[in-house]
């Protein structure tokens, strides 16, 4: 039999020698290799299974192979067998993982844990399960000496806090607990649970205020007051198929009575706080403000650009006008390009609006006080996707409400003519809701 060097690959059976029941002492290889020498000859004949062990007895104790693997077609042991010894299990040396704790009636016990602030201090530092202090929350040991206290009372604490400001460094005690309402294995001190499961601002609420109050004030600090879904009041800025600005129960109200450069305000300070969300363009920053009672300045998209380079100009010099200054800048090239585009379109919304005012001259006598009346709104071009137009062109029109029914005709007769011959859909200030 030969036992296979270490550099050479698997023999035909690999073992493992189990050493903790026997006090040998050996500390060098050629110890090791002197023992296997005089185990290796018992061996001879003896029949091979995978799991099976041989036993040897000795006076310091017994020893143990156990084999755990055999190759192909070896089934007992021959003088040509090639043993590999892929691990040795031994007693641990508890002579530096002892538990430092364990000292009385000369019990030594390992030590799996370390206390830091021993370690730091230069003292034993390892504990065995019966001394060492986990707090819940964490798996940071210390000694019973070094027991953190209440951040809050300076009791023994008892967990470590899950939350966002703790982040399971600070310690607390039980009276200031707060278990997470899913989650057994998580708890929370005061603070960070009222930040992870605020309460909604309205009255016998019981649901968790997670929507923050967008409406912010002259300096851009939003106003932060804490609602849950089911009572947020939502500003539909993007329009309805995007989550919009979050507004509380004492600014629901506050769109309708803000000034434009408020309103454009606020629009873009919010865009400039959240990253990645919608492009604030000037068709949008329209739509809200037709949406406010602001039609007439709703399609001067050139005031609207106006408003928006002052708003730049005039933000001030802190982090959040920075932000804002700095959002403006990038948006620039696009409103450019969006200015020459809308352009482009109201220069044909005048064209169509032309001809529409000759084929409402050319009906029966008395529709010239009908065409005299008529106010060009807007134009929106037709909307195309791959080629075909999803959506026709869109005239706006603006007439007192006495003259629409005239305007319209009988049974759409007129209105139905107009749309044939201009080859867009013409529709009245305000009826905007198929768009």
């Amino acid at each position: 039999m030969t036992t296979a060097p270490a550099e050479v690959p698997a023999g035909d059976v690999e073992v493992v020698l189990d050493l903790r029941e026997a006090d040998l002492g050996l500390t060098t290889a050629q110890a090791y290799g002197e023992l296997w020498q005089q185990l290796e000859p018992t061996l001879l004949g003896r029949p091979l299974r995978t799991g099976a062990p041989f036993r040897w007895e000795s006076q310091t104790g017994d020893i143990v192979l156990e084999v755990v693997r055999c190759g192909p077609g070896v089934t007992v042991v021959r003088e040509d067998t090639c043993f590999d010894v892929v691990a040795v299990r031994e007693r641990p040396d508890l002579t530096r993982t002892a538990c430092a704790a364990c000292t009385g009636g000369g019990r030594m016990a390992y030590g799996p844990f370390t206390c830091e602030l021993c370690e730091k201090q230069g003292r034993p530092a390892r504990l065995c399960d019966d001394h060492v202090v986990l707090l819940d929350g964490a798996l940071t040991a210390t000694c019973v000496a070094h027991r953190p206290p209440c951040k809050e009372c300076g009791r023994p604490a008892s967990f470590r806090c899950a939350g966002p400001q703790c982040g399971t460094t600070e310690a607390w005690c039980d009276a200031h607990r707060h278990p997470h309402p899913a989650d057994p294995d998580l708890d929370y001190c005061p603070a960070c649970h009222r930040r992870q499961f605020p309460v909604c601002e309205q009255e016998g609420c019981r649901g968790a205020g997670r929507v923050r109050c967008d409406w912010a004030d002259p300096a851009g600090t939003p106003c932060g007051r804490q609602v849950c879904p089911r009572h947020v009041h939502r500003w539909q800025v993007y329009g309805h198929e995007k989550v919009g600005l979050g507004l509380c129960r004492e600014h629901h109200h506050a769109p309708r009575a803000a000034a434009p450069p408020e309103l454009v305000r606020q629009i873009v300070a919010t865009a400039a706080r959240r990253r990645g969300g919608p492009r604030v363009s000037l068709a949008l920053l329209g739509h809200n403000l037709r949406n406010t009672g602001h039609g007439q300045l709703a399609v001067d998209y050139r005031a609207i650009h106006a408003l928006l380079r002052r708003l730049a100009d005039s933000s001030g010099h802190d982090n959040k006008a920075r932000r804002l200054a700095e959002h403006v800048r990038r948006a620039e090239p696009d409103w450019q390009r969006e200015l020459t585009r809308l352009g482009d379109t109201a220069t044909e919304g005048r064209r169509l609006f032309e001809r529409l005012l000759a084929l409402v001259r050319e009906q029966e006598t008395g529709r010239a006080e009908i065409a005299d009346a008529l106010r060009f709104v807007e134009y929106k071009a037709p909307r195309m996707r791959d080629g075909v137009a999803e959506r026709r062109g869109l005239l706006f029109v603006d007439l007192p409400q006495a003259l629409r029914g005239r305007f319209i005709g009988a049974k759409g007769v007129h209105a139905a003519r107009y749309r044939q011959a201009l080859g867009v859909d013409v529709r009245f200030e305000g009826d905007r809701s198929r768009r």
